[in-house]
């Protein structure tokens, strides 16, 4: 799959640097340099109104569907690369964020817009794009939305005792 993206970014003129990695082993994984200002994405297939799209946000990010539902204005579910058009239909490993490649609607959170550069993986870890932000907004025109939580810390399941003071 990944010889489409790279037709789909020649095609449309897409200046792009890509990196592969091939390893028989899972981990380690691959420690890839981002460029200054640049942002590693992570990928969430969705479904907006019953029709799929691609939602980009920073590395570690927590998607917020609320939050999405709320910028957006219609009923936004968590999806699945089944719910992705043929020929990608249930294809395995990370999703590009390249909704026109796919055939959907591209959505970045704002902190992406602010970047230099994005890369990410496309359907396998050991493959990474690197595109020029400014290239890849002209040419994906996605929509831009809040909708993603940084530095909270996750709920714990445990409860704690309260600490004792030694004398």
């Amino acid at each position: 799959m990944l010889d489409h993206v790279v037709k789909y970014l020649r095609s449309h003129d897409v200046p792009f640097r890509l990196f592969s990695y091939p390893s028989p082993e899972p981990l380690p994984a691959v420690a890839y340099r981002l460029p200054p200002g640049g942002v590693m994405l992570e990928t969430h297939v969705l479904l907006v109104a019953g029709r799929p799209a691609i939602a980009c946000m920073t590395r570690g990010a927590r998607l917020s569907l609320p939050r999405l539902k709320a910028e957006l204005g219609a009923d936004v579910l968590e999806g699945t690369a089944e719910d992705l058009p043929p020929p990608y239909t249930g294809v395995a490993g990370p999703t590009p964020p390249l909704g026109g490649a796919l055939g959907v609607l591209t959505i970045i959170d704002e902190a992406v817009a602010a970047a230099s550069a994005v890369a990410f993986e496309a359907f396998a870890s050991c493959d990474i794009v690197e595109i020029p932000y400014d290239e890849f907004a002209r040419h994906e025109r996605p929509r831009i939305a809040s909708f993603a939580v940084v530095g909270e810390l996750p709920e714990s399941t445990e409860a704690r005792e309260p600490e004792r003071k030694v004398a």
